[in-house]
C-alpha cells in the first residue's frame, strides 16, 4: 500500500507534459554525396559453402522408418521420495528406442542429493542429513511434452527406476529432461 501511495504522490506532484508544446528546432546543413557504383561481386565462395553444406546434409526421405531404435541423449533433473528419504538428481540419459512420443532409456549415471537417516552416538540420537549420492537409472521412460524454440530443444517428462548407490536400495523418480533430437 505504501508503494501505491508513494507512486500517487510522485505522479501528482510532477507537472504535466502536453503534446501541443513546440520543440525548438534549427536547420540541418546536409551535404549531398554521390556514391561510386559498386564493383561486381563474385558469389563463388557462397556457392562453394552451400554445396559443402548440402553434401554434409543427408537427403530427406519420404518413406517411414521401419525401426523404432533411435539413439538420443537427454540431460535432466529428477526427484523422488522412497523408503522415508527424499532424493533429487541430475543426470545424463541415453534413450535407444522411440515409439510415438515415448522414448525408452538404458542404464545411466546420475549424481544428486539424498536425505538419509544418520545416528549420532555422542547424542544417542537419530536425525536426517543431506548427503551427496550416486544414482544409477536402471530404466527410464521419457514422454516428449513439447519443444522450446528459444533453446532449440525438446523437453520430456521422465519416469525412472533408480538404484541408490549410497544406501544400496532402489527407488523411483519423476523429472524433466531436455534433448536436441
Amino acid at each position: 500500500m505504501r508503494w501505491f501511495l508513494a507512486t500517487l504522490v510522485v505522479f501528482a506532484s510532477s507537472p504535466p507534459a502536453f503534446a501541443d508544446e513546440v520543440l525548438p528546432s534549427r536547420p540541418l546543413n546536409v551535404g549531398w554525396v554521390l556514391l561510386a557504383t559498386p564493383a561486381p561481386v563474385s558469389f563463388d565462395l557462397w556457392d562453394v559453402r552451400d554445396e559443402q553444406r548440402a553434401a554434409r546434409t543427408p537427403p530427406r526421405s519420404d518413406k517411414e522408418p521401419h525401426s523404432i531404435f533411435i539413439v538420443k541423449q537427454h540431460v535432466g533433473v529428477a526427484g523422488g521420495y522412497d523408503n522415508g528419504s527424499a532424493h533429487a538428481s541430475m543426470g545424463f540419459y541415453l534413450t535407444v528406442a522411440e515409439l510415438g512420443r515415448w522414448n525408452f532409456g538404458v542404464p545411466s549415471i546420475e549424481i544428486g542429493v539424498g536425505r538419509y537417516p544418520t545416528y549420532d552416538a555422542r547424542l544417542n540420537q537419530s536425525f536426517m542429513k543431506d548427503e551427496v549420492a550416486l544414482f544409477v537409472s536402471m530404466a527410464s521412460a521419457h514422454y516428449r511434452a513439447g519443444y522450446i524454440e528459444a533453446w532449440g530443444v525438446h523437453w520430456y517428462v521422465n519416469l525412472e527406476q533408480v538404484f541408490d548407490v549410497h544406501t544400496n536400495r532402489v527407488g523411483s523418480q519423476l523429472g524433466i529432461s531436455f534433448s536436441r533430437n
